[in-house]
């Protein structure tokens, strides 16, 4: 943590709240300058102990820090790099938490910080969201990509300790694969389960009604619509090639339920208990 004495994070939320808190309960610790635009979670984020300033400015919060990092959704961390890579001191090493990289990196190189940037995605989070659902164990045991073009690559060693203090598990990765990866594996369960919630709603059935199965399956329904938008905008087309792929798989099996085809169909699942015990 010696890298890095002072981290300024720009956004209170889960993601960002959860890396102040994480970073706070440290044995040796940095200063920790937190930025929300929401004047309530920077006095939690203060009366928590987890920030050891929160200004109403984030121009302020980045001034004199070693590592920015942007935990604001997607189109507002974008919106705010050429900002804060004026704003940051000239050797501070920028990061951000978004789940895609791709428009982050483009961010980056239209700043003129590409080699100062070494973008992060902890493969964490919560359908809730504010400072209120932060957690400091949220990235314990949590994979994190980081992608950074070749001339940051002496800021990823760095980056990695930082992660690698907080118990997650840092990797190096293509921004363009991470999309493309981040589309099956994290796009497309959010839509799946908005799309059950979907047909279980229009046929009257209430949350309550469900069991353990059903509340698992739907968790992300919950997830918040507004910071998806951003996400979706920029999305990979394998997300929506996977959601052709699963509506034809769910016709498949629908066939199969029709033509009594029980055993196909618990093939299909012996297929994949395997697949989820690998």
């Amino acid at each position: 943590m010696s890298e890095f004495a002072a981290v300024a994070v720009l956004g209170l939320g889960v993601m960002g709240g959860s890396l102040a808190r994480a970073l706070s309960a440290l044995e040796v610790r940095p200063r920790v300058i937190g930025w929300s635009p929401r004047r309530e979670e920077r006095e939690a984020a203060l009366e928590a102990g987890v920030v050891d300033e929160a200004p109403s400015e984030w121009r302020d919060a980045v001034r004199g820090a070693d590592l920015v990092v942007l935990a604001t959704p997607l189109g507002a961390s974008c919106d705010l790099m050429a900002g804060v890579a004026e704003a940051a001191s000239a050797s501070a090493t920028l990061s951000d938490v978004a789940s895609l990289k791709a428009p982050l990196a483009r961010a980056a190189a239209a700043a003129g910080v590409a080699e100062r940037w070494v973008g992060c995605h902890p493969m964490a989070g919560s359908e809730e969201f504010g400072f209120g659902a932060s957690s400091p164990d949220l990235y314990s045991g949590a994979r994190v990509w980081t992608v950074a073009c070749p001339a940051a690559a002496d800021r990823v060693p760095q980056v990695h300790a930082l992660w690698r203090s907080l118990g997650a598990r840092p990797a190096e990765i293509d921004a363009d694969e991470h999309d493309r990866l981040m589309a099956r594996v994290s796009h497309l369960p959010q839509l799946t389960a908005n799309a059950l919630a979907t047909v279980l709603m229009e046929a009257n059935i209430r949350p309550e009604q469900m069991g353990p199965g059903g509340r698992d399956t739907t968790r992300l329904a919950g997830s918040n619509a507004d910071l998806w938008k951003d996400l979706l905008e920029h999305a990979s087309p394998e997300l929506a090639k996977g959601l052709r792929e699963l509506a034809s798989t769910a016709e498949r099996m629908a066939d199969m339920l029709e033509r009594k085809d029980v055993e196909d169909l618990a093939d299909m699942m012996r297929t994949t208990r395997a697949w989820r015990q690998s």
